[in-house]
């Protein structure tokens, strides 16, 4: 079978199928269908990195280190995971 039959019959049957059968080949899909994403693709995104990135050089925002960052995650983590424990 070509490719492009292939492609229709997989469109028609989305077209008509159950939402759960939808839901389940999404799920199927979903993550070789976001590692074809690529963000720097994306004009949205890079604008967005790029207003970040010029708040931070001109000190709109304060940015913080990045082991302040990670040891703030972890502590975080650590404070869930003893709620959860209780």
């Amino acid at each position: 079978m070509e490719t492009s039959e292939i492609k229709k019959k997989l469109h028609d049957y989305i077209e008509s199928a159950e939402e759960e059968k939808i839901k389940a080949i999404y799920t199927v899909l979903e993550r070789d269908m976001e590692s074809l994403y690529s963000h720097w693709d994306d004009p949205k995104f890079v604008a967005e990195m790029d207003s970040r990135m010029k708040e931070l050089e001109d000190g709109t925002v304060k940015g913080i280190p990045m082991e302040e960052f990670f040891a703030k995650s972890r502590k975080y983590l650590e404070d869930l995971k003893q709620k959860d424990a209780v």
